[in-house]
């Protein structure tokens, strides 16, 4: 498996799928863009407390509200 050669320290890191590029950097080429910005990681990771480096946690999601049926107030009228 090759890697691909380009980027900021002409090493990627990712697997090479056209023309030694991986395929944001091929992507990039067919645009004419430049290919020595770097390419976001697969994973962020950020510093722990400890200096050793740790993947970040996404935030958990949001509660989900429960649903009320339709037109139960109106239908609470009706029952009373």
């Amino acid at each position: 498996m090759a890697l691909c050669k380009y980027g900021p320290d002409g090493d990627c890191g990712r697997k090479t799928v056209v023309r030694d590029m991986c395929m944001t950097h091929y992507r990039r080429w067919r645009a004419g863009e430049p290919l020595d910005n770097p390419v976001r990681g697969y994973r962020r990771y950020e510093e722990g407390p400890d200096g050793k480096v740790i993947p970040v946690q996404a935030p958990a999601p949001s509660p989900k509200r429960k649903r009320k049926k339709p037109f139960e107030a109106e239908l609470a009228l009706y029952a009373s």
